[in-house]
């Protein structure tokens, strides 16, 4: 496993985007990317690990912990998954209109822009940016 720095951008329309920076793992496996890291009180998600599954043409989302959900992003493609808290659970489906991963070096940049319907409220249009960088001569500890 590797260290990286995992900085997301989130943006819904007409509301401000959001911009957070982890520190987080990336290990490769199977032609698969797994990027992993633990959300902060910041996003108010704190006690929620997230992976991140990067395939070919398909991104999977997992988030475990106080939050428990899986979304799958494949252009095209409807996903329903059921959004559970501590304080209950939500319906969601999630309409995936494009995916786009580049690979260069130490870096990965994935974009996908998404429509989001909650509890059976309107579809709401976003966007998710996710830079990857990988820290030179950052293993992980337990793996060194």
């Amino acid at each position: 496993m590797k260290r990286v720095k995992i900085e997301v951008k989130n943006s819904r329309a007409n509301e401000e985007p959001i911009e957070v920076v982890y520190w987080g793992y990336h290990e490769k496996a199977g032609g698969v990317d797994r990027l992993s890291y633990d959300e902060s009180a910041l996003t108010g998600m704190e006690g929620v690990h997230t992976q991140i599954e990067v395939g070919d043409k398909e991104i999977t989302l997992v988030r475990s912990g106080n939050i428990q959900a899986t979304m799958v992003f494949r252009e095209n493609h409807r996903d329903r998954f059921v959004y559970k808290m501590e304080v209950g659970s939500m319906s969601m489906v999630l309409e995936t209109e494009e995916v786009s991963i580049s690979k260069e070096g130490r870096r990965m940049l994935i974009y996908i822009r998404y429509k989001l319907e909650i509890a059976g409220d309107p579809f709401e249009q976003n966007e998710m940016i996710i830079h990857v960088i990988e820290k030179i001569g950052q293993e992980h500890p337990s793996l060194s």
